[in-house]
């Protein structure tokens, strides 16, 4: 039997080893989910990093490092505004931050009026169909803010304001969700092809099914899977449920997503079912739209995602996780 040489190791120090080990600003990003631009800015206007520099500058960060994005995330889903956490974590610089003391702080409500302010820029901007401004609202929030976030707290509440109004203000509302609409998948494409280059986790496919030609979603989902390393293949609306079991075998991808926006037909429900038992991969359904028999879909091995594109990401992480562990090769003895 051949013994790990880490076993004959002092574990304190293996853990000190572990703490001091510096790695880049594009690992960091990988660790945590936050794009490079984000730390960076947090960096830059808030003081909430310190990393090391190389002797040509370049950042260097460590296990420590990880943990305190975390905590600022955590932090951030909370309630606290930046300002706010910088001034809670300030005070720990020099030593370990108090977990306790910080827990015990209550909730900064800056931080709902931070984003209620960027969506009635962003509604006033297309009001006025600038998109200069739309641009500058959007680069201001996904530099500050991670892209899950910005997500959840800006696009989607936009998209359904401007839903809302197409609705209630027709003469002005359908223009005004078309030219918003518009704009945002020519921003996702653009990130999402410079995303993709970085991209080295799992690959997997992402459509909208058959009859759903709302792509925004699934591009925000997709977006996101991207950030996190997820390799997609992006294949967009109205996608052929007989397509999907040659594209995933030719491919290898490790799963399909579909963006379902209105209501399937019963047809279409045993259609969806029986490719659940034909893939080769395991099958995800996400967005606003319902199937005809969820429970016969699930009970096939089909798994809901629902429509928040942040918890559908948590679920699909949970099955197909970014990198998958590698299994060792057993050794001939």
């Amino acid at each position: 039997m051949k013994i790990n040489p880490l076993m004959n190791q002092n574990p304190q120090k293996l853990n000190t080893e572990m703490a001091t080990e510096r790695f880049p600003i594009r690992i960091l990003s990988e660790k945590t989910n936050i794009g490079t631009s984000t730390l960076r800015a947090w960096e830059r206007r808030y003081g909430l990093l310190h990393p090391a520099r190389t002797p040509k500058g370049h950042r260097l960060y460590n296990v420590q490092d990880v943990q305190h994005v975390l905590k600022i995330v955590d932090l951030l889903n909370d309630g606290h505004s930046l300002p706010a956490i910088a001034e809670m974590l300030s005070v720990n610089q020099t030593g370990s931050e108090n977990d306790e003391a910080i827990s015990n702080v209550a909730p900064s409500f800056e931080m709902s009026s931070i984003w209620q302010d960027f969506m009635q820029s962003t509604l006033d901007a297309v009001s006025d169909f600038n998109i200069e401004r739309i641009d500058a609202i959007y680069n201001e929030a996904s530099s500050l803010y991670p892209l899950d976030m910005v997500t959840d707290r800006l696009i989607q509440p936009t998209l359904t304001r401007l839903g809302e109004a197409w609705k209630q203000h027709p003469e002005r509302g359908i223009a005004e969700e078309h030219f918003y609409s518009s704009w945002l998948k020519n921003r996702l494409g653009a990130r999402f092809h410079h995303a993709y280059t970085n991209a080295r986790g799992a690959r997997i496919v992402c459509a909208c099914a058959p009859g759903s030609y709302h792509e925004t979603g699934l591009m925000l989902f997709s977006l996101s899977a991207l950030a996190r390393g997820y390799r997609v293949l992006y294949f967009g609306a109205d996608m052929p449920l007989n397509q999907l079991h040659y594209i995933t075998r030719r491919s290898a991808a490790k799963a399909v997503v579909l963006s379902v926006y209105d209501q399937m037909s019963p047809a279409q429900n045993t259609q969806l079912t029986q490719l659940v038992r034909d893939l080769p991969t395991p099958l995800f359904i996400g967005g606003a739209g319902q199937l005809d028999d969820s429970a016969a879909f699930e009970t096939a091995g089909g798994i809901l995602l629902g429509a928040s594109i942040s918890v559908a990401l948590r679920v699909f992480e949970n099955h197909i996780p970014v990198y998958p562990e590698k299994r060792e090769t057993p050794r001939s003895k």
